[in-house]
């Protein structure tokens, strides 16, 4: 009985998260030949303020992406 663990910062939905867990499931039986009711697989969430890489939180990660994602779009309409 294969067990994963996913472990990944809040904000995807519920449909995310299922087709997710789904993927899984038939990556575990197709590449392994898991029957799919042997697979289980369940999700960690942890805030985006508890997980930094590269010495950047995930969080200020985001604001930095999406300021220049706003700054690159404004250059656009200019």
């Amino acid at each position: 009985m294969p067990l994963v663990n996913v472990q990944m910062a809040e904000g995807r939905s519920p449909a995310q998260k299922k087709a997710l867990m789904a993927a899984i499931t038939d990556a575990m039986h197709e590449h392994i030949g898991t029957p799919r009711e042997s697979v289980r697989v369940w999700i960690n969430e942890f805030p985006n303020t508890d997980f930094m890489a590269g010495g950047e939180l995930l969080a200020d990660k985001q604001a930095r992406l999406a300021a220049e994602a706003t700054a690159e779009a404004s250059k656009g309409r200019s």
